[in-house]
């Protein structure tokens, strides 16, 4: 079982919690479909939960990320202890994974450069009745990609597209371009 806990800012105490086996993020909104429905959404710096601001929500309980559509999941995390929504960021057992980016209602990798608008987090004893272990990708999200050469940053400021340059490979039933961007440095 998972415990969603609420902390208002400057406390190190929670002034509300929840307790739950799925948490569903879809953009700025956490919500539970069986007995919960709405639970927070974010806005303006912090997370709005029964009419009260909090400034970090906290998920203990070992849950494990979910992607994918819920009929068919396609990534899921190993067991994580401590989940944190620290105002738009996302963090794991501490570690920033993905912060959210409101103009495009979704969430980004700080680690590993994928973005997505949804995602669940489940109770590691959960997660064998929502996936077949065989057709999922086991993701560690705070390890880059093999493939990633960088650390990836989480810049909001506009990316120019590099030399018009795209390469196109055949999907099973799409083609899919990949375009490359440059994107500005972050001073350290």
């Amino acid at each position: 079982m998972l415990k969603l806990n609420f902390f208002p800012a400057g406390t190190a105490v929670p002034s509300a919690s929840l307790e739950l086996a799925d948490l569903r993020v879809a953009g700025a909104t956490l919500w539970n479909p069986l007995d919960r429905g709405l639970i927070a959404t974010y806005a303006q710096g912090s997370w709005k939960h029964r009419g009260q601001h909090y400034a970090t929500l906290a998920v203990t309980g070992r849950g494990c990320l979910l992607f994918g559509i819920t009929r068919d999941p396609t990534i899921v995390s190993d067991p994580i202890d401590h989940y944190y929504f620290i105002g738009p960021i996302l963090s794991a057992n501490g570690v920033p994974i993905a912060k959210y980016i409101a103009q495009q209602d979704m969430w980004q990798g700080m680690v590993r450069p994928m973005w997505w608008n949804a995602m669940r987090i489940l109770s590691a004893e959960s997660v064998t009745a929502a996936v077949d272990e065989s057709q999922v990708i086991v993701l560690n999200p705070w390890e880059p990609h093999p493939m990633q050469s960088a650390t990836h940053y989480v810049d909001e400021r506009p990316v120019k597209p590099a030399e018009p340059r795209t390469t196109q490979r055949e999907g099973r039933s799409r083609a899919w371009v990949v375009a490359t961007y440059n994107v500005p440095s972050r001073p350290h």
